[in-house]
């Protein structure tokens, strides 16, 4: 069975693999400073994409998107 470290590499791995088959390009994974981590930075064109992976096991945990707190987001 994966630990969660695991898990959490594999998931932003397929996210990764996902996002670069729609277009985006790779600037830095795991970028870490002062407030925190981001998963994943990337370029869309001109546009700079800020990306927190997010994985659920089950349903009744709620959604990845409803794991993001407002504190969270305006980090």
């Amino acid at each position: 069975m994966a630990n969660t470290l695991q898990i959490g590499e594999a998931t932003e791995t397929a996210a990764l693999q996902f996002l670069l088959r729609h277009g985006l390009s790779l600037i830095t994974k795991n970028y870490r400073c002062q407030y925190g981590e981001i998963d994943l930075i990337m370029g869309d064109g001109n546009t700079l994409v800020f990306i927190e992976v997010r994985y659920r096991q089950h349903v009744q945990f709620g959604g990845s998107a409803s794991s993001i707190t407002a504190k969270k987001q305006k980090k």
